[in-house]
């Protein structure tokens, strides 16, 4: 099982200075959001890919897409290969 410290939640939030970050939490991942599902510019996925622990990163998803709302994106926590 893999872990992520609370102090590297409060780091990720105080590091974007934004309240427009979700955290999610699936049966099987775990994941970020911003905003209205939308993708995260380079400089805060840098951010968030180095504050978490070394063993993991963020990997974009397209939740869905649909005529009225578009691309769904986020980004799930997923061990490093990426």
């Amino acid at each position: 099982m893999d872990r992520i410290d609370l102090k590297t939640f409060s780091e990720i939030h105080k590091a974007l200075a934004s309240d427009s970050v979700q955290i999610g939490i699936t049966n099987d991942k775990f994941y970020f959001r911003f905003g209205y599902w939308q993708q995260a510019d380079d400089k805060s996925l840098k951010i968030i890919n180095d504050l978490l622990p070394n063993h993991l990163c963020l990997q974009l998803e397209l939740v869905d897409e649909d005529d009225d709302c578009g691309e769904l994106w986020n980004y799930k926590v997923v061990r490093k290969n990426c």
